[in-house]
Formats: structure tokens, sequence, C-alpha cells
């Protein structure tokens, strides 16, 4: 268990104000119901920059807003106990023994169904990131290799780490309970480690979550870019509100790279970087999570809107329309005009 405010090492992270106070790790072992304390001097750099970035990575991102339920339930009660100086770090042991415990009777339930739960380092860390101070709780990847002079089975850390599991939690300046960030590698957070490990309540409910992302996503994003090309805006609503009907789960930055960072405008100059880095910032802005589980009757949104084409013909969209279907376009003499890909309509007109 390290103990050093200096614990940054070149390498580790970027430079930042990030003060490393207290680290612990542990393994966890559900078939022997035990777990193991990891001693590590800070002069094993390798081991410590992994350690060190991972409490950097997680330090850098939100993720789900939850609340406590109480200031007496246990690891909330050790961690604000530490952070106010009642209690000294090493207490997080109990910690680990509530995790092992809850993971021990997860497994059990989950046994039944041809499932396992992932083996992982446990960390704890104390930590001030720009002037605010954190508990930082995380499931990390151990892996097993085959070591390629002994051939023996051996246990090690990847460099390319992987955060199974991890909650950030945040105190103001009188040292009382600020927000609280969840993440988790699973499209939805397990409820194992949320509600029997943390003793947590989301702090937004998933239908609320659902009606605030689709409404400022709306306002903020769609709406300005219908200022710039009204087919643009059609063409991003429409797929939106398909994202929102035909997936479980909403992930800002899944939404991000499906439907605004893979799409090409039809308006040439139209500068789709902006808006993509404004969505990033609407979550935190708009409170509403980044990652939550979508309840897709609370979309009412349709797409339904008549376009003239013509003064004898007009364009009725009824419905959600896969991109690409309705193009702009221009002909050899350079008139302008649309495409629209239908076999159907193709077979009506002669085709």
């Amino acid at each position: 268990m390290a103990d050093n405010n200096d614990l940054q090492q070149e390498g580790a992270f970027p430079q930042r104000d990030l003060q490393i106070h207290n680290i612990g790790s542990y393994t966890l072992d559900l078939n022997a119901n035990n777990h193991t304390s990891l001693e590590v001097n800070d002069n094993e750099g390798d081991y410590m920059n992994f350690i060190h970035g991972i409490v950097h990575e997680i330090s850098t991102r939100e993720g789900r807003q939850f609340i406590y339920n109480s200031m007496h339930t246990e690891v909330i009660n050790i961690v604000s106990q530490i952070v106010n100086g009642n209690i000294d770090f090493s207490e997080v042991d109990a910690i680990a023994d509530r995790l092992l415990r809850v993971e021990v009777e997860a497994q059990e339930k989950i046994l039944k169904l041809g499932k396992q739960l992932h083996e992982g380092l446990l960390i704890i860390s104390h930590i001030t990131d720009r002037d605010i101070e954190k508990i930082i709780i995380c499931k990390a990847e151990t892996l097993s290799y085959i070591e390629s002079k002994t051939f023996t089975q051996q246990d090690g850390f990847p460099l390319k780490k992987k955060i199974f599991k991890s909650v950030q939690i945040t105190f103001d300046k009188d040292k009382n309970i600020g927000d609280i960030y969840v993440n988790d590698i699973n499209p939805s957070i397990s409820k194992y480690w949320s509600e029997s490990f943390l003793e947590l309540t989301k702090k937004y409910e998933d239908e609320e979550n659902t009606k605030k992302a689709f409404t400022v996503i709306e306002s903020k994003i769609l709406n300005a870019i219908r200022k710039e090309s009204n087919i643009d805006f059609w063409n991003l609503r429409n797929t939106t509100i398909h994202y929102f009907r035909s997936n479980e789960e909403f992930v800002m930055e899944d939404y991000i790279e499906r439907c605004l960072n893979g799409y090409d405008p039809e308006k040439e100059d139209l500068n789709m970087v902006q808006y993509i880095d404004k969505a990033r910032e609407l979550p935190a802005k708009f409170a509403f999570d980044p990652q939550f589980s979508l309840v897709k009757n609370a979309i009412t949104a349709k797409i339904k809107r008549t376009i003239t084409l013509h003064e004898s013909i007009d364009l009725v969209l009824k419905g959600e329309i896969n991109p690409g279907t309705i193009e702009s376009a221009r002909n050899d003499r350079q008139e302008k005009g649309i495409f629209i890909k239908t076999s159907t309509g193709f077979n009506e007109f002669g085709g």
C-alpha cells in the first residue's frame, strides 16, 4: 500500500495537477473466498505506472451519476472518514472484504447460467485531481499467460489496461461528498456493483435520461445544424430517432460515432467536428447521464413531413428512413434534384 504525495512517475500519465495520496491494491480469489493485499515498493516502476495509469484514466471519466442511500452504508462511511482524516487509509481493507463477499454471492447466482465474473485486481486510491479530492475504486484486468522461457503459467497485469468497473467519489472543499460517477465495461451497470457493493441509487432514472438526452440533442445539435442545412437536419434527426428506438442502451460516445462522426453531410462546408465536440459536452451541461438504458416509448418524435418538390409533386416522409435512401443530386446538365433509392418506384415509372 503506497503512501506518498509524489508517486507520479515519468510516463505514468500526462502532466496535470493530479496528486496520488494513497493506493491500495488487492487480488480477490472467489474460489478460495479470500483476498490478498499487494505490497509494492514505490521503486517498482512498471507496476506503479500501471496503477497510476488506471487512476488517471478513471479520474478523467465521468460516467453514470449515482447518489448514496445513507452516510452510514459501509463503503460511503469508510471513504468519507478517510477523506476527513478520522481513520487511516488502511481501513480500505474492509472495502475489499465487502466486495469479496458480494462477488462470491453474485458468482453463485450466475454460475447457474453458465457465466462467470471477471477475475481482476481491486484498486482503491485517494487522490486530488485539479483541486478536487476523490476516492476511486475500480476492478482492473489481470491475465494469465505462458512465460516464453520457462513455459509455465504466470499471472500478470496487461500494459494495455482494461477497466471492468469503477466508481469515482468526489468531495467538495468542506470534505462533503459531491458527485458520484459509476462506470462498467458492460452496456449496463451491474447491480451487484452499484447496489449490493456500493449501496448507491441512480441519480436520474432511465426514462428521465431518455427524454432529456433526446430533447437536448435535438435542440442544441440538430436545430443548430438546421440553420445551416435543412436536408442535413432531417437526415440526422431521422438517424437520431432510429438510434434511440433501435438500441437498448444509450452511450454518448457510441451515438457520436454512429450518428455524427460517420455522417457525410449534403452541405459540403458543414463542419461536423464542432457539433461532435458540442455533443460531448451535453450530459454535463444539461444534467443527464452519458450512458443509460433507453426507454423507447419515452420518445414520441415521429418522422412525418411533406416536402414540396414541384407545384404538382409532394414528397411525404411518414417514418424512419435509412441514411442514403434520399440524396440530393445533379444531372449532366447540372440541374438540381433528388435521388430516391426505390425498386418499386423504378418499376412504376417504367424501369
